[in-house]
């Protein structure tokens, strides 16, 4: 295991702008634990939950700021922390302080381009994660997701506020479940089988859209836009980048021998292991569905343009010889005895009639057309 001792100066550089606009990088050959926010800023201010909570009471503030009232309960039951506005860098760096984590872990928490992964340190466990949500233009939206198992408390940080960790806000409030009768563990488990099973809810949705296109493509290939095709195909391979670090971590919480996890919760990610293995498997079918779709559309689309391409081919072939006679008898000789014939004219054009169905009909007989 590592072994992380905070450092006792922290370098933090700070950035804001307006919402969606605001774009923050790192620069190179900064020393490590410079706390520089990574990525967008998602949320227009900084947001601090804390719920407190045991077998038969259960205490919740929201605050803006980071005070005393954030320890003022620490030890006395169970304690989540979750901060959202990683923009915000004075403040989180404010709270992990508090809670003496190392600055390389903070520095991991302010990087929204981290992939997924897992630290099992000596006094915490830190996990780097993503959550998705289906958006109201059926559009995924994905956030950085940060959570530390640490003493009696856990601390999770996110982009902006999110409805991810509704469901177990109420069972927290309502003693539902064993939520209140388990540890922080279950409470680190429960956040991420909630991280989980909105993936599940979003690849439904992905695999809805990619289904309809399917059955357009069977009626229509024009019907289908190529755009549309290939953003859902994007989104499919996106999500199987996100969803693989999960396995990896729920494979190590799963054979850990962490003093943070006790016996009683090893069932869980057990578990949690068994959803995340479901969930890569539904995004790579969903991958060679979208591969699939993709060919067939590609080919479909090959296939529309030869089609016109043959029937445009018959006509200039049936053309062919009726523009070599008109071309014959369009020069300008002085001397050519059918220009003097009464019925030049009417002859040539049953002759034109008569090269061109015999040709259209060669053609239908050989099933060129």
């Amino acid at each position: 295991m590592k072994n992380r001792n905070p450092s006792p100066a922290t370098r933090i550089a700070s950035h804001h702008g307006r919402r969606g606009q605001a774009r923050t990088r790192k620069e190179p050959a900064l020393p490590p634990g410079s706390l520089i926010h990574v990525g967008d800023r998602k949320a227009e201010s900084f947001q601090l939950n804390v719920i407190t909570y045991d077998r038969d009471h259960v205490e919740e503030q929201q605050s803006a700021s980071i005070d005393e009232s954030v320890l003022e309960n620490y030890g006395t039951g169970i304690q989540w922390i979750h901060a959202s506005g990683l923009h915000d860098v004075e403040k989180i760096a404010a709270l992990t302080s508090r809670f003496k984590i190392h600055s390389l872990t903070v520095e991991d928490v302010l990087n929204t381009h981290h992939r997924g992964k897992i630290e099992l340190l000596d006094e915490s466990i830190f996990v780097v994660s993503k959550t998705a949500e289906m958006q109201a233009d059926r559009h995924v939206g994905i956030q950085h997701f940060c959570l530390i198992l640490t003493g009696k408390a856990v601390l999770s940080f996110g982009e902006a506020p999110t409805t991810i960790f509704e469901p177990l806000l109420r069972r927290i409030r309502e003693g539902s479940g064993r939520i209140r009768k388990m540890g922080t563990d279950y409470l680190a488990w429960a956040l991420l089988d909630a991280i989980v099973d909105h993936y599940f809810g979003v690849i439904d949705e992905v695999e809805e859209q990619l289904l309809h296109l399917d059955e357009l493509l069977q009626k229509d290939i024009t019907a289908v836009n190529a755009l549309e095709l290939y953003g859902v195909k994007n989104e499919i391979t996106h999500l199987h980048r996100l969803v693989r670090p999960l396995r990896e971590i729920a494979n190590s919480l799963q054979h850990t021998d962490c003093p943070q996890l006790t016996g009683a919760t090893q069932i869980f990610f057990r578990d949690l292991h068994d959803h995340t293995a479901h969930l890569v498997e539904q995004t790579e079918e969903l991958r060679e569905l979208a591969s699939n779709l993709r060919d067939f559309y590609i080919t479909s689309v090959s296939n529309r343009m030869n089609e016109v391409m043959k029937v445009l081919t018959c006509v200039a072939t049936i053309f062919l010889p009726l523009s070599f006679l008109a071309g014959v008898y369009g020069m300008n000789f002085a001397h050519m005895p059918e220009l003097s014939f009464s019925w030049g004219y009417p002859a040539i054009w049953l002759i034109f009639l008569v090269i061109g169905g015999g040709m259209l009909w060669l053609f239908i007989a050989k099933k060129w057309l």
